[in-house]
């Protein structure tokens, strides 16, 4: 019933073979329409993910942290002993103030900032399971004050204003991180600093650059990328420019042994892991970017 009959007018065939075109035409631009609104929603999303960041004081200041409650810590790892904190459900906290329906969790990390530039990461979905909390005073701190004083390494630390807290994880999983002194929440792509300082030239590094990025990067950057609570240590120049390399590798181990009540904790990590650190070090002193 469809086809043209053979005796059929030259112009009713050419008519027919027309419209055929045009539905094709539509269709194709139907299709690449719709992946063009894909490839908008997509870079819409990874634009977004960038731009995410809480500012705990302001919100504080707003009354928009939520409903407090007093939350109990069998053994914290910052004080090490059972502890008791007025806090605010921080997952409840984070849903409340981002729209996660335009971020792909399981690919996004949160980081925290704090005022002494330590910069720790998790990911964003292991944390959001966790049941964490944004505690923000200290129940059992001394008479006029809000917090206990932390002793560490010999040196007096301080945990406000907040201070992130998981009751029901132990505090000897080294996948949740628990920073005091905290001030502001961003969320990023899960791989941005492996896109970014992963040895791409020399695969053979990638262990150096694993132990840097578990144990170095919370406190120190490369290339303007990490923590500031310690030095950069790639840009104008790299540490492994102006440092011994023997001595370097050894103070990566035991920093106490270089320098009397030193910030830098003690990593537990050997002289071979350490040696692994230097040599990724070496790598990115090579490949410098500016700040």
């Amino acid at each position: 019933m469809n086809s043209v009959p053979s005796q059929c007018p030259l112009w009713l065939k050419k008519m027919k073979i027309i419209k055929i075109h045009l539905i094709s035409c539509l269709f194709i631009f139907s299709f690449l329409s719709c992946n063009q609104k894909k490839e908008q929603k997509v870079e819409a999303k990874t634009f977004a993910q960038t731009e995410i960041k809480l500012d705990l004081l302001e919100l504080q200041a707003k009354n928009k942290l939520g409903k407090d409650t007093v939350v109990s810590i069998t053994n914290d790892p910052v004080y090490h002993k059972a502890k008791k904190y007025n806090a605010v459900n921080a997952s409840l906290l984070i849903k409340n103030e981002i729209d996660l329906t335009k971020i792909d969790p399981k690919n996004t990390k949160i980081v925290f900032e704090c005022i002494d530039g330590y910069k720790p990461e998790m990911p964003l979905e292991l944390f959001l399971k966790a049941n964490p909390y944004l505690a923000f005073e200290d129940v059992e701190a001394p008479k006029g004050k809000k917090w206990e004083p932390i002793i560490k390494d010999g040196n007096e630390m301080n945990a406000e204003p907040f201070y992130i807290v998981f009751p029901s994880v132990s505090e000897k999983d080294s996948r949740y991180k628990w920073p005091y002194n905290l001030v502001k929440i961003y969320l990023d792509p899960l791989d941005k600093s492996t896109l970014e300082l992963f040895p791409l030239k020399n695969r053979k590094l990638e262990s150096g650059y694993v132990l840097f990025k578990n144990h170095c990067l919370t406190c120190h950057s490369i290339n303007g990328i990490g923590g500031t609570m310690g030095p950069e240590l790639n840009y104008p120049k790299s540490v492994t420019e102006y440092w011994k390399e023997k001595e370097l590798v050894d103070y990566i181990v035991n920093p106490a042994s270089f320098r009397n009540k030193v910030k830098m904790p003690t990593l537990g990590i050997t002289k071979q892991q350490s040696q692994q650190i230097v040599d990724y070090l070496k790598y990115m002193s090579e490949n410098k970017k500016k700040i």
